[in-house]
């Protein structure tokens, strides 16, 4: 799943920045994601909520994730 389908599912608030260097996503996911963990492998990011929800999401150029308070942000360099 690309971020824009997932961001697109259930409505998610979403907030994206242009820097020189990155481009950042943040994604409201909610209580369900506040304890959730998150995990790069390549150019995947796997994000991981209470109970069994979980989110394969596939973006180019990451360089990392996080989540805190059930937001979710993702860091991805920009080509120069």
């Amino acid at each position: 799943m690309n971020i824009q389908d997932f961001t697109a599912e259930d409505e998610r608030f979403v907030r994206q920045y242009a820097y020189d260097d990155a481009s950042v996503v943040a994604v409201d996911l909610g209580e369900a994601f506040a304890g959730g963990s998150v995990d790069v492998i390549g150019e995947t990011v796997i994000v991981v909520g209470q109970g069994d929800e979980q989110y394969e999401l596939d973006v180019p150029g990451v360089s990392q994730a996080f989540i805190r308070n059930g937001v979710l942000t993702i860091e991805m360099e920009v080509d120069a």
